[in-house]
């Protein structure tokens, strides 16, 4: 079981920029603070959290509500978290005492002026820790937000890093160790802690990689009552006919023992409700997705396309639909290629992934992803005798570490090879 965790320190506050003693006592962030955790958020961007976890000071709480923003994770406000506690030096300016306080600094003692011990200290990062590790789940991708010193004793307690050592070196270049904002990265794998990144300013930042394999299966809707009178259907709607829920209900039932981990559906009912019937046997929660809505036809949404077929059939070949409302082939390009990346960037390794989307739809993915001319897969399915899109039909495709492959293109799910 592995988990990586990505520690932020809080953006710079009011008593940071005064040069006040800041522990258990708070302050709010600076303007420039709450640039620092903009920018924390900015440079983890890439990474989908599964988790997070906030000591329970504000100036935390605040970094942690601007690197989560948008995102659906809960934030766990972790009371262990807090900062080194500093008895009565607590918000009193560094220049005070400078003697008493060089020599508590230097043992990491305040236990004579009521504050924390060391070796409290220690205990309470190393338990901390391994709590928050064990309610993780292999793969997970864990947010922590918290302060200076506990981010030092972590590093030294639990990463096992000479980060006196490193602190001396850095001080010398006149640079900060833990700057506010700053992003480090470590590991936890079956017990044993890593440290694999030490802390940076977020600018500098950069996500180890992530090796990852994901195996999606695409299924295209049921038939409608659109497909059986052969009208043009894309941000347009309609139900699934009986046979259409047959079809669905055919697809559920070859997909009955795939490990499904993410189930995604367009939007449009027709999908969600094949969807819905393909998950009677999962009981996963569905989630919406308009990055997988069909191609929008604009004007031609509904028409039926005997009466177009030529001008329907040009139209296709480069998918130019914005001069009638619709959408163009580069605006369909980046959708599948952004909503992809959110579903891949998801995932954990190796998880199984329900996509439930359209006709056309699949036909760009083919040529945006694996370079597949529509008129000639069209020619090479027919020569086979195969459909080249069924309602129903499944197709199956491999993330592998920023590339995708073809395990089977879509056949009927009669067809499907379990």
């Amino acid at each position: 079981m592995e988990v990586k965790f990505y520690l932020v320190r809080h953006g710079e506050t009011v008593f940071n920029r005064k040069g006040r003693i800041q522990g258990v006592s708070d302050s709010p962030m600076t303007p420039k603070g709450i640039k620092q955790a903009e920018a924390a958020s900015e440079a983890l961007a890439s990474i989908h959290f599964d988790r997070a976890y906030s000591s329970p000071s504000e100036r935390a709480i605040d970094t942690a509500k601007i690197i989560l923003e948008g995102s659906d994770i809960q934030l766990d406000i972790n009371e262990n978290l807090h900062e080194f506690d500093f008895g009565r030096y607590e918000g009193t300016r560094f220049t005070s005492h400078p003697d008493e306080l060089r020599n508590c600094f230097a043992i990491n003692d305040f236990s004579s002026v009521d504050g924390e011990t060391r070796a409290r200290m220690e205990v309470r990062v190393r338990e901390t820790m391994q709590a928050i590790a064990r309610e993780c789940e292999d793969g997970d991708r864990v947010l922590l937000v918290s302060h200076g010193m506990f981010e030092i004793f972590l590093i030294r307690t639990l990463l096992d890093f000479d980060i006196d050592a490193y602190q001396k070196e850095a001080e010398k270049n006149n640079k900060n160790v833990i700057p506010n904002g700053g992003i480090m990265e470590f590991s936890c794998t079956d017990g044993e802690w890593k440290l694999v990144s030490l802390p940076s300013e977020p600018e500098q930042f950069k996500p180890s990689a992530e090796n990852k394999t994901v195996h999606f299966y695409y299924v295209r809707h049921g038939e409608t009552l659109f497909n059986m009178f052969n009208r043009m259907q894309g941000w347009c709607d309609s139900p699934l006919t009986p046979n259409g829920i047959a079809q669905a209900k055919a697809a559920a039932h070859v997909l009955r023992h795939v490990d499904l981990r993410h189930i995604y559906s367009s939007t449009s009912s027709r999908a969600w409700r094949t969807a819905q019937i393909i998950n009677e046997k999962h009981r996963l929660e569905i989630k919406p997705c308009k990055g997988l809505k069909e191609v929008n036809f604009g004007d031609f949404d509904g028409v039926v396309r005997d009466s177009w077929t030529n001008e329907i059939h040009r139209r296709h070949m480069t998918e130019t639909w914005d001069d009638v409302g619709g959408e163009n082939e580069a605006q369909v390009r980046q959708r599948i290629l952004d909503t992809l990346d959110m579903i891949v960037k998801t995932a954990k390794n190796n998880e199984n992934v329900l996509l439930v989307s359209h006709g056309t739809y699949y036909l760009n993915m083919l040529k945006v992803l694996f370079g597949i001319d529509r008129d000639q897969y069209f020619v090479e399915r027919m020569s086979q005798g195969m459909q080249a899109m069924p309602n129903g039909g499944i197709f199956t495709f491999t993330y592998t570490n920023g590339s995708y492959v073809i395990d089977e293109l879509m056949v009927p799910p009669e067809e499907f090879k379990e």
